[in-house]
């Protein structure tokens, strides 16, 4: 909600307020009139403190994304190994902060890419934590999972996926990955949807739409062409 629409939504409870003592009262004298006054003020103070305040000054989650650094970028694992990661940025617009965020991916869709012009197919995937990034995976479940988002434009990154040059697989980073399901893309055309949750905020949901050749490639221009990730 923007800051012109929400001093339009406090002009009209200022309005409603005033015509309901207006009629509750039947301000015909000064006596009533003060009396009035007194009541307009004392309720637009509760209200502003009770629910307009935390209203207006609630948190606004935003996802920012793109296909280049430093979303999309390559770096070397503990062993020395090659690692493509994929990131998603996540900054808070609003006026408070926006406490136990949740990075959760809810939805996949895969497509026949065996056939032209084949339909998205969603799988059977249970919702899963992704992970925060630069935060352990196993060690602490809590951390990796929650994290608060302080306002004032700073950027929190959270993992969608990396690819490891052993293997060329396309895995997405988990907190705590499930065995029981498929937590990998095969070579083609994918679809997924993250949304974000807090204590205190609205949820947010983005989708993003993954074409991955299923191979390696030494450097990042090579890799941005190989792994095309665009947020819808």
């Amino acid at each position: 909600m923007t800051n012109r629409e929400k001093k339009f939504t406090l002009l009209l409870v200022l309005t409603v307020i005033v015509a309901a003592v207006y009629y509750l009262f039947g301000v015909k004298d000064g006596i009533n009139l003060l009396v009035a006054l007194g009541t307009v003020g004392m309720t637009l103070i509760i209200v502003y403190i009770e629910v307009i305040k935390s209203w207006i000054q609630k948190p606004e989650i935003k996802i920012e994304f793109a296909n280049e650094p430093p979303y999309c970028h390559p770096d070397k694992g503990k062993k020395g190994s090659k690692i493509y990661w994929c990131h998603f940025a996540i900054f808070n617009n609003g006026r408070s902060q926006a406490d136990d965020c949740e990075a959760v991916l809810e939805r996949v869709w895969d497509w026949n890419n065996k056939k032209e012009n084949s339909e998205q197919k969603e799988r059977k995937f249970i919702p899963s934590n992704l992970k925060w990034s630069a935060e352990d995976r196993h060690e602490d479940f809590e951390r990796a999972c929650f994290k608060t988002i302080y306002p004032g434009g700073r950027r929190y990154f959270c993992d969608i996926a990396r690819v490891e040059e052993k293997g060329n697989k396309f895995n997405f980073e988990l907190a705590r990955p499930l065995k029981s399901q498929n937590n990998s893309l095969l070579r083609g055309k994918h679809k997924i949807q993250i949304s974000i949750y807090s204590k205190n905020g609205v949820k947010v949901t983005k989708k993003f739409v993954i074409d991955w050749c299923g191979e390696w490639k030494e450097t990042s221009p090579e890799m941005q062409e190989c792994l095309k990730i665009k947020m819808l």
